[in-house]
Formats: C-alpha cells, sequence, structure tokens
C-alpha cells in the first residue's frame, strides 16, 4: 500500500489582496518619484501642509483599494471593482488633502498628476489582481 501524500493547507485568501496592496505602495512611490522628475514638481505643492500629508493621502488610497480587492477577488468580471477602485482612490485622496490640508488643496489635487496617476494604478492592479486569482485556480 502506497501512502498519498498529504494534501498543503488551504491559502488564506487575504493573502494576494494583500500582496497586491504591498505592491500598490511600491508602484505608486515609485511612480511619483517618476513623475516628480519628469515633471520638475513635488508631490505635495504645500510647503506647510507638513510631511504626513502624502503618506496619509496613500494609506487612504491603499485602504480603500484592499478593501475592493477583497472584494473583487470572487466576482465574475473585474470591471466593476476596477472603476470602484479608481473612483474611490481618486475621491478618498481628495479627501483627506482636504481635512489634512484644507478644502482648497481638495481641488488643487482634482487636477495633480500625482493622484491621478495613484487613481488609475488601483484600476489596474484590481483587474490584474482578478487576473491573477483565476489562473492560480484554474
Amino acid at each position: 500500500m502506497t501512502a498519498t501524500p498529504p494534501l498543503p493547507p488551504p491559502t488564506n485568501p487575504a493573502l494576494l489582496p494583500t500582496l497586491a496592496a504591498v505592491v500598490y505602495i511600491a508602484t505608486i512611490v515609485a511612480l511619483w518619484g517618476i513623475l516628480s522628475l519628469v515633471l520638475d514638481r513635488t508631490v505635495i505643492d504645500y510647503e506647510d501642509a507638513g510631511p504626513l500629508l502624502g503618506p496619509a493621502m496613500v494609506t487612504a488610497a491603499v485602504i480603500v483599494t484592499w478593501i475592493t480587492l477583497w472584494r473583487t477577488r470572487n466576482a465574475r468580471s473585474p470591471w466593476l471593482g476596477a472603476v470602484v477602485a479608481t473612483a474611490g482612490t481618486f475621491l478618498i485622496m481628495l479627501a483627506v488633502a482636504a481635512v489634512g490640508y484644507a478644502p482648497v488643496a481638495a481641488a488643487h489635487f482634482a487636477l495633480s498628476p500625482f493622484v491621478l496617476g495613484a487613481a488609475l494604478l488601483a484600476g489596474l492592479l484590481v483587474m490584474g489582481t482578478w487576473a491573477v486569482g483565476r489562473s492560480a485556480h484554474g
């Protein structure tokens, strides 16, 4: 009689969204660095905004993106999740700018390539993570 090999433990469903969120943070940092160099512009244009406004905006964007990744992981299509992540990230970053600095900052950041880039990355990340999750499950 041959012994059957033991089955591997089931994967944690939070693993893929969490890893994708970590990649999202790194991608935002890289995108903002490249845009800052290419456009010769600082990410946070307001000198008196303090050093925490940018990280607070990114943290809020990551939370929205992770929640969207979690809710989209079993969806039939990633499109709604991608739209929700893009719009939600854009709006939450503006809300953090308005609360963390001033309402005028939200209007300014609405046209910022940094916020627009982070929002678009969130949508692309949801679609890519959904595709990777589908291919991993067969």
